[in-house]
């Protein structure tokens, strides 16, 4: 068997959350890939291997399965595997890279669970019993002969992914509950930028400062002379404090709205600005969530990269060329 590392692509946390344990699909993995370790030789009936966590080619078949019933629902019903979707893949080896890249993902968070100590309770081996027989009632005979599975296949499968689950949650229950609603504030801003390089100080300044006047004094609006006088094209756009980093963005912060900041010096450039809204209420909200989702996302990796780097891993690649997509 060709020796062959299997590529985990990490961002490991949206799949977990979003996976139910009746549904194998709709788990994408993002990009960042820690590779896992060394990779020998395996059964025929079995496809991989994280540490001593085996997956039986029979569970592997049940999430391939699952996940070309979505491609086919998703495309009308009916679909040919063999479609290119680009120069050098076809439809059915984007499926399978898929499913290969996903069920790996939550099988080495089932070992992370096994190392850590991490068990169902017997509410949660209840729960995934009854799923798993649900599951497994509703397949009809083909759908059993292709995946060549059992009910504990199903079972057996539910409870890895309920697992992953729980090692994810254990992780990151509490990250980002530092984040705040200041951290994630969104404001609006109008600014003029005049650059030294093309007109003199002194006239930046003059002009500047009349403008801060005219506006101040109610006898213009800043936005008509921003388009005016700004070398930059666009003048008014939302500023996220987290992601803040020219001067001019962080002193805009420190405006209330409606007010004009003094002239910002920054190199060559001077700047000009008007806050047109100190709080955008939905996109702060967004943007928290944004923000907490990342942290967690980071905590995660953090330690499911530490685990990746000293696990023993095999993957049987001659068994999953072997796969082919079934007829729907």
């Amino acid at each position: 068997m060709r020796k062959k590392q299997i590529g985990i692509k990490c961002m490991a946390i949206s799949l977990v959350m979003a996976c139910s344990v009746l549904n194998f699909n709709g788990c994408s993995i993002g990009d960042n890939t820690p590779i896992i370790g060394n990779i020998t030789g395996l059964k025929s009936n079995q496809m991989f291997k994280i540490d001593e966590l085996v997956c039986s080619k029979s569970e592997y078949m049940i999430c391939l399965l699952d996940t070309a019933k979505q491609y086919a629902k998703d495309f009308g019903g009916s679909v040919d595997w063999k479609n290119k979707i680009s120069d050098h893949k076809t439809l059915e080896e984007f499926v399978k890279d898929k499913v290969k890249e996903s069920i790996t993902v939550k099988y080495a968070l089932a070992a992370m669970a096994k190392k850590n100590n991490v068990t169902l309770s017997d509410t949660e081996k209840t729960e995934v019993s009854k799923q798993a027989s649900q599951y497994y009632k509703a397949m009809t005979d083909s759908e059993k002969d292709y995946t060549d599975a059992k009910e504990a296949d199903v079972e057996n499968l539910c409870e890895k992914y309920k697992l992953a689950e729980k090692v994810y949650s254990g992780i990151t229950e509490h990250v980002g509950d530092d984040i705040s609603e200041e951290d994630a504030r969104v404001i609006k801003i109008q600014y003029i930028k005049m650059d030294s390089s093309k007109t003199k100080v002194s006239k930046i300044k003059s002009t500047l400062n009349e403008v801060k006047s005219v506006v101040e004094g109610g006898y213009q609006e800043f936005s008509r002379e921003a388009k005016q006088y700004s070398v930059d094209s666009t003048v008014e756009k939302d500023i996220k404090k987290s992601e803040a980093t020219l001067k001019y963005e962080t002193e805009a912060f420190n405006l209330t709205k409606g007010k004009i900041s003094d002239i910002i010096e920054d190199g060559d450039s001077y700047y000009l600005v008007y806050c047109v809204n100190n709080y955008i209420k939905d996109k702060t909200t967004e943007n928290k969530k944004d923000m907490v989702e990342k942290a967690k996302e980071a905590a995660f990796n953090e330690q499911y990269s530490k685990f990746i780097d000293g696990s023993k891993n095999q993957f049987n690649d001659k068994q999953w060329k072997k796969i082919e997509l079934p007829s729907l």
